[in-house]
C-alpha cells in the first residue's frame, strides 16, 4: 500500500492526559451461525449516526452490532478449534499511524534522529507492512501512514525503574493531528543509538543509567485504539538496504512486530482460547506448554516464533495434547479498532431535556442540561461498557455487583466484575433505549435524584435517546 511521508512537521503542544479504556470480557457461545463466509469487517458502518435511522431500525441497532460481533467471535473460535487455516475471501484492511519523533529528551539527556535514521525508519515501516502481510498469507492488508515529528518531546521514566519511554499521553496531541476513524493502531519510534547521540550525551547526568526502553506496549484491543512505542536502534550490517520488503530482515522490524503482537494478546480472553504471550519464545519454564526459541539461531531475533504466531501454527502442548495456536484467518477481522470500540454517543432522556452525564468532581452518574460524550464498547455476550470521555478510566458501575431494587449506580474504575460494569442496550418501540443489567432481573438504570437499579416502570428516567457523535 502507498505510504505518505511527511518529513518536516513542527508543532508545539501541551501535554494532554490520556487514559486507556477498560479490558474486554470473554464472549458468548450463542452467536448466530447462519450468516455467509466472513470476509473483512466493515470499517465505517458501525460509526453511522443512528439518529438518522428509522425507529424500528434504531431499536435493534446495538442488538445487531452484538449479534454480528458474536458471530465473528464464534466463527473465529470454530476455525481455531478445527485448526482450519482457510484464508479469508478478502484481506482485512488495517491502518497504522506511525510517528517518528526526531528529538526526545529526559532532563539533560537529548536524543535525535539523523537523516539516515529517517531513511531507515521508512524502510522499517515498509518492511513491517509487507512482511506481516506475506507471513499472514495476505489475510491482512496493512497501510502505514508515516510522519516525522520535529518538536522536542519529553520521555517518561517508569515508576521505580530507570527505563524511559514515549508515553501515549505525551504524544496524544500529535496523534490527534493525524489520526482518523480508519486508524486501527498507533506506533511511535525514537532513536537513541548512533555516534551522534553518544557524543551528545556522554558525561551528562543519567547517561548510561537511564535507558530508553527497546519497546513498550501500553494499549491493545482492550482500549479504543492500540498504541506501542519502541527505539529504532541501528541496522545490522548486511540487512540494509532492503533486498526484499516481504522478508522481515531488519532488527527494528522485529521490534515493531514484537510490540504490535502484544496488542493482539487480548484475543485469548475475547475468544476464550489459548493464545500465546509474545514472550512465549522463552519456553516452558516461563510459559508452560511452549518450546524455547533462540534468537539468531532459528531466525533473526525470534522471528521464527513470530512467524508461527502470525500464521496460527505455533505448537502448544496442553492438557488436551498438541495444539497449534496464534492468529487464524478469521481472527484478523477482530483486531479492527471499531469492532469493539462502537464509538462516542450522547445519551439524552427520551421525555426530558437532560442528558446522562458523568460528574467529574466526586465522580458519579447524574444528569445534566449539557451533553456528555460517552464511549461505548462492546464486551461480548450482548453487553456494552459505557465510559464518559472526560473520565475515560471510569465505567458505569453497579455498586458491589448487587442485583437489588434501588441499589445505587455510579462510576468506578475497571474491577473485572463483568456483570457489574457491562450493560445490555435494548431498543424500545418508540425508538428510545433502555440500559439493562445483564443479571436475570433485567433491571434498568434509573435516574431519580441519583442513579439506581430499578424494575421497569419505576419512577424516574428509564428511557434514553442515544445519538452518535462524529
Amino acid at each position: 500500500m502507498k505510504k505518505r511521508i511527511l518529513r518536516s512537521v513542527s508543532l508545539i503542544f501541551s501535554v494532554v492526559l490520556f487514559l486507556t479504556a477498560c479490558g474486554l470480557m470473554p464472549a458468548a457461545d450463542n452467536a448466530d451461525e447462519t450468516k455467509p463466509e466472513q470476509t473483512a469487517v466493515p470499517e465505517a458502518d458501525i460509526r453511522e449516526d443512528i439518529s438518522d435511522k428509522a425507529e424500528e431500525t434504531k431499536a435493534s441497532y446495538f442488538v445487531s452490532l452484538a449479534e454480528d460481533t458474536d458471530r465473528m467471535i464464534l466463527e473465529a473460535r470454530e476455525q481455531y478449534e478445527a485448526e482450519d487455516h482457510t484464508p479469508l475471501a478478502e484481506p482485512v484492511k488495517y491502518n497504522v499511524l506511525w510517528l517518528g519523533f526526531t528529538q526526545v529528551y529526559y532532563e539533560d539527556l537529548d536524543f535525535r534522529m539523523t537523516d539516515f535514521d529517517r531513511e531507515y525508519l521508512e524502510a522499517v515501516a515498509l518492511n513491517y507492512e509487507k512482511s506481516v502481510e506475506s507471513i499472514s498469507d495476505h489475510n491482512i492488508d496493512i497501510s502505514v501512514d508515516l510522519h516525522f515529528i520535529e518538536d522536542s518531546t519529553p520521555l517518561t521514566k517508569t515508576e521505580g525503574d530507570d527505563w524511559l519511554f514515549l508515553a501515549q499521553e505525551t504524544v496524544q496531541p500529535f496523534i490527534e493531528l493525524y489520526v482518523n476513524n480508519e486508524t486501527d493502531t498507533v506506533l511511535t519510534t525514537v532513536q537513541t543509538a548512533g555516534e551522534e547521540n553518544v557524543e551528545r550525551n556522554r558525561g551528562r547526568d543519567g547517561y548510561g543509567i537511564n535507558y530508553v526502553m527497546l519497546g513498550l506496549e501500553t494499549a491493545g484491543l482492550s482500549s479504543s485504539r492500540g498504541y506501542s512505542t519502541f527505539d529504532l536502534q541501528k541496522p545490522v550490517e548486511g540487512t540494509y538496504p532492503l533486498q526484499d520488503p516481504e522478508i522481515p530482515s531488519l532488527y527494528a522490524t522485529a521490534v515493531a512486530v514484537h510490540e504490535w503482537m502484544h496488542q493482539l494478546e487480548s484475543l485469548g480472553s475475547i475468544l476464550d482460547i489459548e493464545y500465546p504471550n509474545t514472550h512465549a519464545y522463552m519456553g516452558a519454564e516461563s510459559f508452560p506448554g511452549y518450546q524455547k526459541y533462540n534468537a539468531d539461531e532459528n531466525d533473526y531475533d525470534f522471528f521464527e516464533f513470530y512467524k508461527l504466531v502470525l500464521k496460527g501454527e505455533l505448537p502448544y502442548t496442553g492438557d488436551a495434547g498438541l495444539k497449534h495456536v496464534g492468529m487464524y484467518p478469521k481472527m484478523w477481522p477482530l483486531i479492527k479498532r471499531n469492532v469493539f470500540n462502537i464509538g462516542n454517543f450522547t445519551i439524552k432522556a427520551a421525555d426530558k431535556a437532560v442528558y446522562l452525564s458523568g460528574q467529574t468532581s466526586d465522580p458519579t452518574l447524574t444528569v445534566s442540561d449539557k451533553p456528555c460524550s460517552w464511549n461505548i464498547r462492546y464486551c461480548g455476550e450482548g453487553r456494552f461498557s459505557l465510559s464518559p470521555d472526560e473520565l475515560p478510566d471510569k465505567l458505569i458501575d453497579l455498586s458491589n455487583a448487587w442485583d437489588a431494587e434501588d441499589n445505587s449506580i455510579g462510576l468506578w474504575v475497571y474491577t473485572g466484575y463483568t456483570d457489574a460494569q457491562s450493560w445490555c442496550i435494548t431498543g424500545n418501540d418508540d425508538g428510545s433505549y433502555s440500559l439493562k443489567t445483564p443479571y436475570e432481573s433485567s433491571r434498568l438504570i434509573t435516574i431519580r435524584d441519583g442513579a439506581y437499579l430499578c424494575s421497569e416502570g419505576a419512577e424516574g428516567i428509564q428511557k434514553w435517546m442515544i445519538e452518535a457523535l462524529e
